[in-house]
């Protein structure tokens, strides 16, 4: 009598599977999703983003924020290796800190360099961002290269 009621062709065994399909496609599909951030808009955003992030201990979000090359991903791991190392009273002091925009200066319409500090640093330091179609992206480079 069940089997009057499923489609031609349809069997109880491939009725039975259907909740299973669903389970594993909505699992698939959120895996393929993965994270995506906002991306900046502007360039005192995206250095803000940066910073804060990178403050915080999102690792993460802070290297969406940062332009991809093994140069940049090479300072990126130091800085990250960095905050990984403190112990936990020190990361705590991070979390918490603030931060403080010095000078902003638009070198042309498609670069940027933030001069900052945060409450827990006595010197400045300054970041070079760069528009990108994803984004305005922190270059490393510019902040932690040779020419410094």
């Amino acid at each position: 009598m069940a089997s009057n009621l499923l489609p031609k062709g349809v069997t109880l065994g491939m009725f039975k599977k259907i909740p299973l399909f669903f389970i594993l496609a909505s699992l698939w599909m959120s895996c393929q999703s993965g994270e995506s951030f906002e991306k900046a808009v502007d360039p005192l955003e995206g250095g803000r983003n940066f910073i804060e992030n990178l403050l915080q201990g999102d690792i993460k979000k802070a290297h969406f924020y940062m332009m991809a090359d093994p140069e940049n991903e090479s300072y990126f791991k130091k800085l990250s290796d960095n905050y990984f190392s403190l112990d936990k009273e020190g990361r705590q002091q991070l979390r918490q800190a603030s931060i403080q925009i010095n000078e902003v200066s638009a070198i042309d319409a498609n670069t940027t360099i933030i001069n900052y500090q945060t409450s827990n640093e006595s010197s400045a330091r300054k970041l070079k961002l760069i528009q990108t179609p994803e984004g305005w992206k922190v270059d490393l480079k510019y902040s932690y290269g040779p020419n410094l």
